[in-house]
């Protein structure tokens, strides 16, 4: 890796740490709830450990999308923009994720978006269910996507 990037790389693992926490903390509330009486200050905490991921995800992104790509999306569709960003870069540039981790990261930005938007005791307990049920592997994937592009750098 160049060394013109070492910040940014100190700056994405300081937010890999964050989401980790966000898991563990996702996890431990999981591991402690019956799914089938929970009320909407549950869910609601579920949905911010949900939106935090989501975000955590996404600082990830702007920051090398700042930094390396040296391009930000702008308008109403940026959050989509800058994830497609994460695999189609400018030329010339190494992507973070394949098409497929975007994929499977665009449901919880929708979730993200909604939980933005609307109000807790809207959640639904399916759409949350599945994914969190999703989100350790999507997690595991990320992260070694997140290797292989410091090693092309």
């Amino acid at each position: 890796m160049k060394r013109e990037y070492e910040r940014l790389k100190t700056d994405v693992l300081d937010e890999i740490e964050a989401i980790q926490e966000v898991l563990k903390d996702l996890s431990s509330l999981k591991n402690n709830l019956d799914l089938d009486k929970i009320d909407n200050t549950q869910k609601a905490a579920i949905g911010t450990f949900l939106m935090n991921f989501y975000v955590g995800v996404e600082n990830i992104v702007k920051r090398i999308s700042k930094e390396y790509y040296q391009t930000m999306p702008k308008g109403n569709s940026w959050h989509k923009e800058l994830l497609n960003l994460s695999y189609t870069p400018p030329q010339g540039k190494d992507p973070i994720f394949s098409q497929n981790i975007v994929n499977r990261l665009n449901p919880y930005r929708g979730f993200r978006h909604l939980f933005v938007s609307g109000y807790g005791f809207k959640l639904r307990l399916e759409l949350m269910t599945s994914l969190i049920n999703n989100i350790e592997f999507l997690w595991t994937d990320i992260k070694k996507a997140i290797e292989e592009f410091w090693d092309k750098l």
